[in-house]
């Protein structure tokens, strides 16, 4: 059983390193006064180096002060390594150009989103269930823009009907905060017949300084992380299949309590530096 959960663990923080699925464009002006696509869009983007299913898959979408979640659920399709992937939204009423060739076409009723122009909350979640929250354990990505009350770090500027949030480097980065991950310019969707775009991706172990995961095992409930800086760390714990566990932003404890015993994997997100730990909870 050792062995296997070694195996197993090798296998995940590859994975769980490099299989990084984000959203890498998002625009709502689709059709609006003054714009050029008649399109609403979410673009999403493989910033890892295997190929990821996406099949399970839901983008979300709620309003910037809102509590009801709309969704698209995702085909069971692979998004190759630098891959780009277009998803066409609701269709406004004016606009004069179409979507260059939408890798998925929303349809109305069924799994369409019309978006806000200017303000709202978007996620990529590995379920088709509606979230309750954007802090819920199956959100892989979150952007909030404007006034929206959900968001990575620090909330993206406003958009217009001209333009868009779009992901630094090509989508590449991603150090948790939507106003230093995403730029606001002009709409350039993207889709997978676009030239892949390859991410130099590494988990340096020992990127963030003075790094301690304690203790490990866990056995009353509680982790304790503590680094040199003891600023605000984004937390993800993965089981050994790969699912999402727990997500939380913290400086120093993580609430384990309703974890089942067993092998874990901890990735910690502090200052744009990331690490892998792995953990038991007995």
């Amino acid at each position: 059983m050792k062995k296997l959960y070694t195996l197993l663990l090798a296998a995940f923080l590859t994975t769980a390193s490099y299989s990084q699925v984000v959203i890498s464009q998002a625009y709502g002006g689709g059709g609006n006064n003054g714009a050029t696509y008649t399109h609403d869009f979410v673009e999403l983007f493989n910033r890892g180096n295997v190929p990821v299913s996406l099949n399970g898959y839901s983008i979300q979408y709620a309003a910037a002060g809102g509590s009801n979640w709309s969704k698209t659920e995702l085909p069971n399709v692979a998004l190759l390594p630098g891959q780009y992937y277009l998803v066409q939204q609701a269709q406004g009423a004016t606009g004069t150009t179409a979507l260059p060739s939408p890798d998925f076409v929303t349809v109305l009723d069924v799994n369409q989103i019309a978006m806000s122009g200017t303000n709202f909350k978007l996620l990529l979640a590995n379920t088709t269930d509606l979230v309750s929250s954007p802090t819920d354990a199956q959100v892989i990505d979150l952007l909030g823009v404007g006034s929206a009350n959900g968001f990575e770090g620090t909330v993206a500027p406003v958009l217009s009907n001209t333009t868009a949030a779009i992901r630094n480097a090509a989508g590449c980065t991603d150090t948790n905060n939507n106003f230093n991950d995403f730029t606001i310019a002009a709409p350039a969707p993207r889709n997978t017949g676009t030239a892949l775009n390859s991410c130099v991706l590494s988990v340096n172990q020992n990127a963030i300084s003075g790094l301690k995961v304690y203790p490990n095992p866990v056995i009353n409930g509680t982790l304790f992380i503590d680094t040199d800086s003891n600023s605000v760390k984004a937390v993800s714990i993965f089981d050994v299949l790969g699912k999402q566990v727990v997500k939380t932003t913290t400086e120093q404890t993580v609430n384990v309590s309703n974890l089942k015993g067993g092998v874990y994997i901890v990735k910690i997100t502090e200052d744009g530096k990331t690490a892998t730990r792995k953990l038991v909870i007995r």
